[in-house]
């Protein structure tokens, strides 16, 4: 393997990291039961809550901050109050995926845990040369397997085992999907997703799809609905059970079967494992990359779409594929 290989063909998407990654602060609650105000003035006075948040996993957008009697609160909307002890801010992914400018010719893949590359498959450590850290976009040149693992050669004398990095391989579309359409694939065993348009890959990254008893359904769907921002809650269970959830403004959504979709998650950071109930996750940089992509185009003053059948839309194939078949 000489010493020189060839890059994947990406370019860097434009972004300033001072810029704010999503149209909202978000923050937890952390204190449960949480009593809501209309003013901090009406809790002084002992008057009652215009509601309570009862026990569950509860996030909201922070509009704005006020003192009242030497006291901070944050509001959360019109005419809602609380206290400020009560919220933990977002810390939001700053991970963003890659963008194609010509058909990758080698499979690739994300580390998604630190790990020391072997000088062959199984074998020592080569220490000659650094660790790859997590989000590190590599090339796979060669895979061998050895047993029941499968390594791959991601560099000059580097091997690494298939369970440290989150691949992706250019596929056809599936034969439902016309010449030229866009489509999404979402690779529920490696946790990655690809834009197509037609054949070509033209941007691919990281998800956190649902945890088993909440999976994501394979199956190849298409989108019926964009939200650019909207409340997400558990339906099947209700406020004041420990499995009740509740998230407001979640951005750039892209509803493709029932009430399965691909929008961005500022709560976490573990993109390339399963992490959600069901939707797939994105970083927030990905999501908005994948929604202003996605047909149909939606203005930025509108809020929600609704896909009828004559407008154009775009493919979504669900599917669980594990190389050890």
């Amino acid at each position: 393997l000489p010493d020189t290989l060839p890059e994947l063909p990406i370019i860097e998407l434009p972004h300033d990291e001072d810029e704010d990654l999503l149209p909202h602060t978000y923050a937890h609650v952390k204190t449960v039961p949480l009593n809501i105000y209309r003013h901090p003035m009406e809790a002084a006075m002992g008057l009652p809550p215009v509601r309570t948040m009862l026990s569950g996993d509860w996030w909201v957008s922070v509009d704005g901050l006020v003192e009242y009697e030497g006291q901070q609160w944050y509001q959360i909307n019109e005419e809602e109050y609380v206290h400020a002890d009560a919220l933990a801010f977002a810390s939001p992914s700053r991970f963003q995926g890659a963008y194609f400018t010509e058909q990758p010719q080698h499979p690739f893949a994300w580390i998604n845990r630190w790990v020391q590359p072997s000088v062959v498959p199984q074998g020592e450590l080569n220490i000659a040369v650094g660790g790859l850290g997590r989000y590190r976009l590599v090339t796979i040149f060669a895979e061998e397997r050895r047993g029941e693992e499968i390594w791959y050669l991601v560099g000059p004398d580097q091997w690494v085992e298939q369970e440290n990095v989150s691949r992706v391989d250019v596929d056809p579309p599936p034969p439902e999907i016309g010449p030229g359409e866009k489509w999404i694939e979402v690779d529920l065993f490696e946790q990655t997703i690809a834009a197509y348009e037609g054949e070509r890959m033209v941007y691919a990254t990281l998800i956190s799809s649902g945890r088993t008893g909440t999976s994501t359904p394979p199956g190849l769907y298409r989108l019926w609905s964009k939200v650019r921002e909207g409340k997400m809650g558990n339906p099947d269970v209700e406020d004041g059970s420990p499995a009740w959830y509740f998230i407001e403004d979640v951005p750039w959504t892209m509803y493709f079967h029932e009430g399965y979709s691909i929008h961005a998650a500022f709560w976490h950071d573990a993109f390339g494992f399963t992490r959600s109930h069901g939707c797939v996750n994105l970083s927030p940089r990905d999501a908005q990359w994948f929604f202003n992509w996605a047909d149909p185009i939606t203005p930025e003053d509108l809020r929600v779409a609704y896909v009828g059948g004559s407008t154009p839309n775009t493919w979504v194939w669900v599917h669980f594929s594990p190389p050890f078949d």
